[in-house]
């Protein structure tokens, strides 16, 4: 079975990749299981996280993976997978965005950022007890792996590894806007985008997918079923089932409408054989 390096101590989120990559005949390798096996040779060093794009800091990520990634070839590991996600609030110029988790500074806290968001919406907005404000959670994926001479020539342009930031940062944008432009009609889909790069003379395949989930957020936040719910799960409204919040509804329910789900849809398709990308550019 070939292995992808998904550099996170998250297990929970180690399972939910696997499951999702299980019909590719693929395993998750986190950040423990590449210490365990590598040992002193594994280096990894996080990266700051200090873009102002999902793709920008997973582009971060990526690099300091395909940074260690020769050192567990030896344990099957041949492929590099980083996300991020995030709420996005077109009218608050898509805020917290890539700043969810820490919306309302350090240490992060849920119940601090969504007290801050909804003082947000209030003042900056004008909302009120029985109104909801558009919005849209994202999860944004990069994965690579080695690509030969052949798909790397297919018409297609192999960027530097140097230049691969700028060219996911001018895609996001445009991405963003396009979802902004369509909250109201869309439910959940997925973008996808490949590109080749050279990195530390190694030609990859870096496939990009952003899922999204669009709903409303309101100031009040409904009532939680038992050991469901995170974040701003609470005060989000889902456009698939505008009547419950994330965290009212069951995770199994959720995962078939989520940012994360349809991301992770959208990367099956990728690896389908001879999958049109256009197959999954639903917003566009």
């Amino acid at each position: 079975m070939d292995k992808i390096f998904v550099p996170t101590s998250n297990f929970g989120k180690l399972r939910e990749f696997e499951h999702a990559l299980s019909s590719q005949n693929m395993g998750c390798f986190g950040i423990e299981a590449a210490r365990s096996v590598a040992g002193n040779s594994f280096d990894w060093q996080t990266p700051d996280e200090d873009r102002e794009t999902f793709l920008g800091n997973n582009c971060r990520k990526l690099m300091e993976a395909l940074r260690v990634l020769p050192t567990l070839k030896f344990a099957g590991v041949k492929s590099a997978l980083v996300d991020d996600s995030g709420l996005c609030v077109p009218r608050l110029n898509f805020a917290p965005g890539v700043h969810s988790a820490s919306f309302a500074g350090l240490p992060r806290d849920d119940v601090r950022n969504r007290q801050y968001l909804i003082e947000k919406l209030k003042s900056a907005l004008g909302l009120s007890l029985n109104e909801k404000e558009p919005a849209f959670f994202v999860c944004s994926l990069l994965m690579a792996s080695k690509s030969s001479d052949d798909e790397a020539g297919q018409g297609r342009p192999v960027l530097e590894a140097t230049a691969l930031l700028s060219h996911l940062e001018n895609i996001e944008p445009k991405i963003m806007s396009m979802v902004g432009q369509r909250l109201s009609i869309v439910c959940s889909a997925a973008y996808a985008h490949d590109v080749h790069i050279i990195a530390w003379d190694v030609k990859y395949r870096v496939r990009l997918v952003m899922g999204i989930c669009t709903g409303k957020v309101a100031l009040c936040e409904q009532q939680r079923l038992e050991g469901e719910g995170h974040g701003y799960d609470a005060m989000f409204f889902p456009n698939a089932k505008p009547d419950f919040s994330f965290a009212s509804i069951p995770l199994s329910e959720k995962n078939k409408m989520s940012h994360r789900s349809e991301a992770l849809r959208g990367l099956r398709a990728m690896e389908r054989p001879h999958t049109a990308q256009d197959e999954i550019l639903e917003l566009f």
